[in-house]
């Protein structure tokens, strides 16, 4: 018997005009901008912070996010079988009460408790599994279920333009708390923020859905014909986003002599010159060929990271950023457009192929790191930079892609 995805009211939607009454887009939106508001306070400098905590060994730091990947890699499916029973606004949640975890561990870890470092680092893994494995399959799940088929591209951009217009401000933010009050009090604001984002999903209409491929299985269909171009795709995708996320803030950090403030100020001032081309890219994703777009956004994206391994001085990375900043969202805005195209058109599949899109996401990171440790012990920094370049030219498979066949 095929699944449903029944959409039932929330106790809060009793009357017409309730807060429960929010549309479920604008609602999910709110949940990830906040989300991200605490991401982009942490996130940025976490790369920094295990660099400074690992006595500037960037090999520990890439080994330390390649456990961390392969930890959460198997558990994708495990937290599947567990939201087929609870549902995803439960899930969701669940996953924000992870990220809270890790918040907080890190919090301590550099406040200097008596808890071994070891053992919070551990418990702050624990809490990035629960989040990745409970958290964004169902938000992309919901993200595709909400969004309008003829306005997709639109909704994408406006999206991402509201996400980067935060990444204006609080790179600056948290550069200046780590200056003036340390990386705990970022830790603790962090965590307040993602306990916000709880309060929209509750607002959210409940869609049930039910995993149906088994542990094994999983993982024999992320090689399957039907599923290849999307996981060789997103395989890529992680593996190029991973430099991003671990060996660039870092290259700041040792380009403005560990200047937290103007690491922050250099990143906002890329975003903002992104910013109005979001809105545009969107735009453009409605009324021409996504494929195409993004073709031509993975060729443009691929030789910035070129120019960011060329280059050494502040000059020379801020024009390189800003072409690459260009790359990213001609290639980010039409690419997300056709993954929720695709994941939307899986039908009763959608958790299936989001589920799988996040294992591949994370096999691409492991599979990345560890071959970055391994440069990086021989070459510079820099040379992360084009072998990142190299894989970004796998993410056109996703063309090739089409769900249901």
């Amino acid at each position: 018997m095929p699944k449903t995805h029944p959409n039932q009211s929330h106790p809060f939607r009793h009357h017409r005009h309730s807060i429960g009454h929010v549309p479920a887009l604008p609602a999910l939106a709110t949940n990830r901008l906040l989300g991200f508001t605490a991401s982009s306070l942490v996130g940025g400098f976490l790369a920094i912070f295990l660099y400074e905590f690992f006595g500037f060994s960037i090999q520990l730091v890439l080994l330390w996010y390649a456990i961390n990947f392969a930890l959460k890699l198997p558990f994708h499916v495990v937290a599947a079988k567990i939201f087929s029973r609870i549902g995803l606004v439960i899930s969701m949640i669940i996953g924000t009460l992870g990220l809270m975890v890790f918040y907080w561990v890190f919090f301590l870890l550099d406040s200097g408790s008596a808890i071994n470092p070891y053992v919070l680092m551990g418990t702050g893994m624990i809490g990035l599994m629960i989040v990745s494995g409970f958290y964004w399959s169902p938000f992309n799940i919901d993200f595709a279920e909400f969004t309008d088929k003829k306005k997709r591209g639109s909704q994408v951009g406006v999206f991402y333009a509201a996400q980067r217009l935060i990444g204006v401000i609080a790179p600056i933010v948290a550069g200046y708390i780590i200056m003036t009050y340390g990386h705990q009090l970022n830790f603790f604001v962090g965590m307040i923020i993602a306990g916000t984002s709880i309060v929209p999903l509750i607002f959210l209409p409940r869609f049930d859905v039910e995993y149906e491929f088994g542990f094994f299985e999983s993982f024999q269909k992320l090689f399957s014909k039907k599923f290849r171009g999307m996981s060789i795709s997103m395989m890529s995708l992680g593996a190029e986003n991973i430099v991003g996320f671990t060996v660039w803030p870092i290259f700041l950090y040792t380009l403005f002599e560990g200047d937290y403030l103007n690491v922050g100020l250099f990143t906002s001032v890329i975003v903002i010159i992104g910013l109005a081309l979001e809105l545009f890219v969107g735009k453009q994703a409605d009324k021409r060929s996504v494929k195409k777009m993004l073709k031509l956004g993975t060729g443009i994206y691929a030789l910035g990271w070129v120019g960011k391994g060329l280059v050494e001085t502040v000059v020379g990375v801020f024009a390189a950023s800003t072409f690459h900043s260009f790359g990213s969202i001609m290639l980010r805005t039409p690419m997300d457009t056709m993954m929720y195209e695709q994941a939307a058109d899986s039908g009763h599949y959608v958790d299936e192929y989001t589920v799988l899109r996040e294992m591949s996401l994370s096999a691409g990171r492991v599979v990345m790191l560890l071959l970055l440790v391994g440069l990086t012990s021989v070459f510079s920094l820099g040379s992360a930079f084009f072998l990142a370049a190299l894989v970004t030219l796998g993410i056109n498979r996703l063309a090739k892609y089409q769900a249901g066949e």
